[in-house]
């Protein structure tokens, strides 16, 4: 299968499959490049994504150990989309990164680098922060809530319920190079807390009780136009 043929499938599924509610997608921008930022919660999560109106753009990286998965590694190639290496600093895929940045295409990718296991906000890395600050594109916090209930509903004949709640999309400052491990670590903290700010407080983990969670729910709630979690 190409590309097109993925997402025509993937659409179908989630149409017919799942119940899928999208909250503040208006705040996506409606073209240009961006960055998406997702919790992790299961490999449902990106191909949710496909619900998104600019999904046409969206390319997604993957972790490389998915190559050996027999369909889901073929499907994420065939979808053309970026295989990464978290082992290692990986150039080809950062290159591939900004080269679909530069096209103007939106790139989807999980800060924690991994799929939570305790279904809440793992720390996450900083590899989202040094691509978003080297190429000043907005991010836009995306964030995924019930992905790791799916095989519950579906063991009970129920479709499963996913909600994509976005955030308004902003930038992160310049790394300050005089300071460069924590000018890094403070702005994938932001990264962290706008997707956390949008989550239920159940989901926070690493982030729990964090201040900045609380500012940008303020901040939001002021504004009138951002559905927010009820906690």
């Amino acid at each position: 299968m190409n590309r097109a043929q993925i997402f025509r499938m993937m659409k179908w599924l989630y149409n017919n499959l799942t119940h899928v509610t999208l909250e503040n997608e208006e705040l996506m921008p409606k073209e240009g490049p961006c960055i998406i930022t997702v919790n992790h919660l299961s490999r449902l999560d990106f191909p949710a994504l496909i619900k998104l109106e600019r999904y046409n753009d969206i390319y997604c990286v993957a972790a490389d150990s998915y190559r050996s998965f027999p369909i889901f590694g073929k499907i994420i190639s065939d979808a053309d989309m970026i295989w990464i290496d978290r082992t290692k600093a990986d150039f080809a895929a950062m290159k591939r990164i900004m080269t679909v940045l530069k096209e103007g295409k939106v790139i989807a990718l999980a800060p924690e680098g991994t799929r939570s296991k305790t279904k809440s906000l793992l720390q996450g890395k900083e590899g989202v922060t040094m691509i978003a600050s080297k190429m000043h594109v907005p991010l836009v916090s995306v964030a995924i809530i019930g992905t790791e209930k799916w095989i519950n509903s579906i063991k009970h004949f129920h479709k499963p319920k996913i909600t994509l709640r976005l955030g308004p999309a902003y930038y992160l400052p310049a790394i300050d190079p005089d300071n460069r491990e924590a000018s890094l670590r403070s702005a994938t903290d932001e990264v962290m807390c706008r997707i956390a700010a949008l989550l239920p407080n159940e989901y926070h983990g690493f982030y729990k009780d964090n201040p900045r969670i609380a500012e940008l729910r303020e901040e939001w709630k002021s504004r009138g136009d951002i559905i927010l979690p009820k906690s």
